[in-house]
């Protein structure tokens, strides 16, 4: 889930800040017939589910992190976004233009710090933790931060510290060739940064002193600009982690991983009391 969430999650930095993305998707791949060995079992009626849940998107980060090529999953370390495009038209931040060929620093570092299923009412609340997401991109921007202009286009440096998210989804169970996925249809984000480092390279049309300003002023009111932009940066995040959970779970069908009793047979038992036996 990881890469879905991570992934999550604050692309955010850029889209975060702005809007709508696009991004390279990978091609179609098949479904997973058996069960990978990172992949842990779960069973729907454990009391314990939440747990068993966490811990396994825990241990599939690092298969995640360095692609899965055979279900044409590719690596989410780093991120690659095509572009962000930026538009918002009222209130003290107002902005138009893009991002382009951002290149996202961090996901791998996320951890899950919790998740709930609830399956009868096909929901789930989940929450992770990144430390740092690095952003890098090219922009083209024009409006207003607050109380300055901004205008410019160059390369843009971006650091989000300390991203606490809380993912809130609406799940379906539909079936590919006969097997049943979970399906992301519905998501909500939201989120917490500890802090934020922005450069913006060649502002004002090379001008440095007003650069360096703005840069200055856009660091020292990151908190400001953050809450200002957090229903859009919200929206965005719940687009792209819908789109990356998505990907990663209509290959890996439920009957490897979120189980009842009597579909874990005994070889199955053997591998996972080995496999916790060698981790």
């Amino acid at each position: 889930m990881c890469r879905l969430y991570f992934i999550f999650l604050f692309l955010l930095a850029c889209e975060t800040i702005f809007g709508k993305i696009s991004r390279r998707l990978p091609a179609d791949g098949p479904l997973y017939k058996e069960k990978p060995p990172w992949l842990k079992i779960c069973k729907r009626n454990d009391p314990n589910l939440a747990t068993c849940l966490n811990e396994m998107f825990v241990e599939m980060f690092p298969e995640l992190a360095k692609g899965i090529p055979e279900v044409n999953i590719s690596p989410f370390e780093p991120l690659y976004l095509d572009t962000v495009s930026v538009s918002k038209g009222a209130g003290p931040i107002t902005l138009a233009g893009s991002f382009i060929n951002l290149t996202v620093v961090g996901p791998s570092n996320a951890t899950p710090t919790f998740t709930n299923l609830d399956i009868a009412n096909k929901r789930m609340h989940s929450g992770i933790f990144l430390p740092l997401l690095d952003i890098k991109a090219r922009y083209n921007l024009k409006g207003n931060i607050l109380v300055l202009p901004l205008v410019g286009h160059g390369s843009c440096d971006l650091k989000l510290y300390k991203v606490d998210t809380k993912v809130h989804s609406d799940l379906s169970f539909p079936k590919i060739d006969g097997r049943e996925i979970l399906q992301i249809d519905h998501m909500r984000v939201n989120f917490k940064v500890g802090s934020m480092r922005v450069h913006l390279r060649n502002l004002f049309n090379g001008n440095e002193v007003l650069g360096q300003t703005l840069n200055n002023f856009l660091n020292q009111n990151s908190n400001d600009i953050i809450t200002d932009l957090s229903e859009s940066i919200g929206r965005s995040l719940g687009e792209i982690l819908k789109e990356l959970m998505n990907e990663i779970f209509s290959k890996i069908p439920t009957d490897l991983w979120l189980r009842v009793d009597d579909e874990i047979n005994e070889n199955e038992k053997k591998q996972e009391s080995f496999e916790k036996t060698n981790s």
